[in-house]
């Protein structure tokens, strides 16, 4: 049995990133760019200002479950409700990978923001 490392960080984010990343790329693109394009520009700076800091954005309260965290949820679920999360064997459903959503926003290029 290998002990786990504790001199090495530990990310509270990585598992929804693991989650999001089985997510086929293309509709993780259209989940990312609809939710990109209706944050308001400030959560976006904030969001890449968290990620250049090594931050998780989980520690966030903006991006919080309970907080900003639901109008996320929310609105990758315009685009992909989590029952179809669910039906295409993704994650269980948006709580367990919105962080994987925001995270992957968080190191796009804000030029490249439609």
């Amino acid at each position: 049995m290998d002990l786990p490392d504790f001199d090495e960080a530990r990310d509270p984010d990585l598992l929804s990133k693991k989650l999001w990343a089985q997510v086929p790329k293309l509709i993780r693109k259209d989940v990312e760019q609809h939710v990109a394009a209706k944050l308001p520009a400030d959560l976006l700076a904030k969001l890449r200002d968290l990620h250049a800091r090594g931050i998780p954005i989980s520690y966030d309260d903006a991006f919080f479950h309970f907080g900003g965290g639901m109008a996320v949820r929310n609105l990758c679920r315009e685009q992909l409700t989590d029952g179809e999360l669910e039906n295409y064997g993704f994650c269980c459903n948006w709580d367990d990978c919105y962080i994987g959503v925001l995270a992957a926003i968080a190191v796009e290029s804000p030029t490249r923001r439609s």
